[in-house]
This record gives C-alpha cells, sequence and structure tokens, in this order.
C-alpha cells in the first residue's frame, strides 16, 4: 500500500461532476428507497476510473495488486449502502426504543474524497475478504448517522486502515515474512495498531494466496537485484566494466519497483530503503522513489 493523497482526487473529477453530483444527490435525499434510486441512476463513479489510473496508477490502492484481464471498482470507503460493524453484524442504533440499521453514507455517495481505486479481491466479497459494506470503527458511539460533510466525519476512527492516511500506510510491514504483509508492530508493543492491520489484510485479501506470491516475486527480484549490486561494487574495476550490463540491469530493475505506479512497490521499497546509505545504491538513489 502507497501513500495516495486524498487532496489530489479532486482532480480526477469528470467534466461537470460537481453539478451533476449536486443533482444526483438531490435525487437520493428526496428517494423513499435509496438503494432502488441508486440502481435507478447507475454507476456514476465509473468515469473516475480512467483518471485515476493516469493520476495514481492501475493499481488496487488497498493491495496493489495490478489490472489485468480484470475491472476495478471504485470503493466507496464509507458504504453508500449498507454498513456492518463486524462481518456478522450490522451497525445499529436504538431509536425510540426501535433498533435501526444504519441507512449507509449515502450522503457521501457522490463525494470523490470518499473513493478508493480497488482491484475485486480487496473490494467484493472474496474467500472470507473482501471489504464490501465492512466498515468497523474503534468507538460506534462516534459514527455518523445523518447527512453531513465529509470534514465532520473526523471524530470516526476507522479500524481499517486507509491508503489515503499516511500513519495508516506506514504501519505495514513486508520483512518479517517475505511475501506477507503485516503489522510493524506486535501485540505487545502495540495491540490496537496490530490488530488494525490483521483485521485490514484480512479485509482487503492481502495475504491472499494468489496476491501473496505475486508479491514475493517483486520482493525475490529485488533482493536478488540488491545482492547483485553490492558483490559487483567490490569487484576490481576490470572486473566492473565487465558487469556494466548487468549492473545496469539491476539498477534500472529496482528503480521500477519502487515507481509508485508499479504493483507491490511498498514490499520493494521496504526491502531497498534500509541499504539507501549504501555507496553501491548512490548512482541511482535520487531516481529511487523510497517515499510512502
Amino acid at each position: 500500500m502507497r501513500y495516495i493523497d486524498i487532496n489530489l482526487i479532486d482532480a480526477c473529477k469528470p467534466d461537470d461532476w460537481d453539478v451533476n453530483a449536486t443533482q444526483w444527490l438531490t435525487d437520493i435525499q428526496n428517494a423513499q428507497d435509496k438503494s432502488a434510486e441508486f440502481k435507478r441512476l447507475g454507476s456514476k463513479w465509473s468515469p473516475f476510473k480512467d483518471n485515476f489510473i493516469n493520476q495514481f496508477g492501475d493499481k488496487c490502492w488497498y493491495s496493489e495488486v495490478p489490472r489485468i484481464g480484470t475491472d476495478f471498482n471504485v470503493d466507496h470507503f464509507r458504504p453508500k449502502g449498507a454498513v456492518k460493524k463486524a462481518k456478522e453484524s450490522y451497525a445499529v442504533q436504538v431509536v425510540n426504543g426501535q433498533s435501526q440499521k444504519h441507512p449507509g453514507y449515502w450522503w457521501l455517495a457522490f463525494e470523490p474524497k470518499n473513493y478508493r481505486y480497488s482491484c475485486q479481491y480487496a473490494n467484493q466479497p472474496r474467500d472470507n475478504g473482501g471489504k464490501h459494506d465492512y466498515f468497523p470503527l474503534d468507538n460506534e458511539t462516534n459514527r455518523v448517522w445523518s447527512q453531513c460533510s465529509l470534514r465532520n466525519h473526523n471524530a470516526e476512527i476507522p479500524v481499517l486502515i486507509d491508503p489515503c492516511v499516511l500513519a495508516d500506510v506506514q504501519l505495514l510491514s513486508f520483512e518479517k515474512s517475505p511475501g506477507m504483509a503485516h503489522s510493524r508492530y506486535d501485540q505487545t508493543t502495540d495491540k490496537s495498531k496490530y490488530e488494525r492491520v490483521r483485521t485490514s489484510a484480512k479485509c482487503y485479501n492481502l495475504n491472499h494466496k494468489t496476491v501473496k506470491d505475486e508479491r514475493l516475486k517483486v520482493i525475490t527480484s529485488v533482493q536478488r537485484d540488491l545482492e547483485l549490486l553490492e558483490s559487483i561494487y567490490g569487484l576490481p574495476l576490470a572486473s566492473k566494466q565487465a558487469m556494466q550490463v548487468h549492473s545496469g540491469n539491476a539498477e534500472n530493475r529496482l528503480i521500477e519497483a519502487c515507481n509508485r505506479y508499479a504493483p507491490f512497490s511498498a514490499a520493494a521499497v521496504a526491502f531497498v530503503k534500509p541499504k539507501k546509505a549504501e555507496p553501491w545504491l548512490a548512482n541511482i538513489l535520487p531516481r529511487l522513489d523510497l517515499s510512502d
């Protein structure tokens, strides 16, 4: 997971979005059956996809899986329909003695800052994972239940880590068991952060076998190239020159692997970053994107 600057999302709006979104939201607000009205309006957020790709790359913001031979979703981070606080239970509140389900954050359905570009394994129900309508909070009493602007949701502390929150992205680690996504913290040092990553990894299918195996390929390639550059650096000058093509290819692969547009680049960065002070990386250090 690489950090996505939420302030850049508005730049991805399709033409006339604000005018159209105001009308669509009015239609939803006035509808007795909001679910039916969403179906009548159809998918309005699909036009964001190409703009998201151009701005942030063609990969899932949660898992960093590339889009190959499939379609991706524009996920509503705060679900626009039903809201589950646990996989088997909905968010509810008691009003006048009656239990009511959360109506969904329908008022954020056309708020671009609530959108996340997502693969189907991270967003749709798949193999006991998939975010879908799951949106647990650290404290249910802070959940917003009625229409307001996105900024008024700041008291909500989501359990799921968010690619648009830098501190959340920095919770992930890939070094403990190569190929797997873990928390930087364990249960003894910070149980809350550990649990957030554990829950998010399961929800987003970050460690699904197909995802883990592809991430491991990137890590293995990065480790191999780092070892190659280190070994070449210690050779006599004549031997270095003879290996110049190989070292150049390794450098180019590392630059590409760390490119934030590249699949699983967060894992690549996790293994390159500790080596950034090494002299054998000095030649390409300015071209390596090692930021979160």
